[in-house]
């Protein structure tokens, strides 16, 4: 059984939030101020955390801060869930999601808090995977032999609000040798950005938070040679001339390109790699690359 804290001030959303993680099978820890949530989430290490940021003593920013600080927590999932207007910065201190309490029942919450929980289970896997393979690697080493490391082609950053979708491409650009984060909006989007600095960057058309070309422009200007692929999976189409002024490599309509883009991507790094300023034109024709 997963173990959250929620750290939240008003008693009634405390008696539907917590009422409602435990019907769907959470154990669950109340704290009701921000310096007892930061001690409770000290002190039992929880699973996860809901995290309100206007709160009595320390605000949820401080706790959320506090939470980072601790080298346990480096990937210990954290949903604010907010109407505040520090939720940007709660981007910027490493929330996992960031949720307003008008727009979001408490099962769509549970829906965010389950997500965040398999996607840290994920990123756990893999951080042990990497652990056993380097140490496999070292003492293949110590023996006289090499190991190399597996094969990547790139990184890349896929923006996709639909879980289902965002799962298929990612499956897909995995087995095409990428490795992927995938965000579920704009401002998941930017708070990566912000962090590092990836390949490629695979956008939707359309979020719920925000237009694709938009977001684009906003890519470009800040990694100008970098690839940036946008697609739509509905009929919302783009302009030629609105596809050169935000900067976009590439625009993909088809659905089986849009759920398994690793050749087409696998084809514009080629193009990159030999055409120079490659990454600032756009694609006129795609059908050469699907051929």
């Amino acid at each position: 059984m997963k173990r959250i804290v929620i750290v939240e001030d008003h008693p009634v959303l405390i008696c539907v939030y917590r009422n409602k993680f435990i019907a769907e099978g959470f154990q669950v820890e109340i704290a009701s101020d921000g310096e007892s949530g930061l001690e409770l989430i000290n002190r039992i290490k929880p699973d996860l955390v809901v995290l309100d940021l206007a709160m009595p003593k320390l605000n949820g920013i401080a706790v959320l801060q506090g939470i980072r600080a601790n080298p346990l927590f480096q990937a210990l999932p954290v949903i604010i869930f907010s109407d505040s207007a520090w939720t940007q910065r709660a981007w910027q201190e490493g929330a996992t999601v960031v949720l307003t309490k008008s727009d979001n029942s408490p099962s769509k919450v549970v829906e965010f808090a389950r997500k965040a929980l398999l996607t840290s289970e994920s990123q756990q896997i893999d951080e042990t995977l990497a652990t056993n393979i380097a140490f496999l690697a070292g003492a293949s080493g110590s023996s006289g032999n090499t190991t190399q490391s597996p094969r990547t082609n790139g990184q890349v950053l896929l923006v996709e609000d639909n879980n289902d979708i965002r799962t298929t491409i990612s499956s897909a650009l995995d087995e095409s040798g990428f490795r992927v984060t995938g965000v579920e909006c704009h401002a998941a989007a930017l708070h990566q950005l912000e962090a590092r600095e990836f390949d490629i960057y695979l956008l939707n058309r359309v979020c719920p938070d925000g237009i694709g070309l938009s977001l684009c422009r906003q890519v470009r200007k800040l990694y100008p040679h970098k690839l940036i692929v946008m697609y739509s999976t509905m009929a919302v189409p783009i302009t030629l001339e609105q596809r050169q002024h935000a900067g976009a490599s590439a625009f993909l309509t088809e659905a089986g390109d849009i759920l398994n883009p690793g050749r087409i991507l696998l084809k514009l790094i080629d193009e990159a790699k030999t055409t120079p300023g490659y990454a600032e034109k756009v694609v006129d024709e795609l059908s050469t690359l699907t051929a």
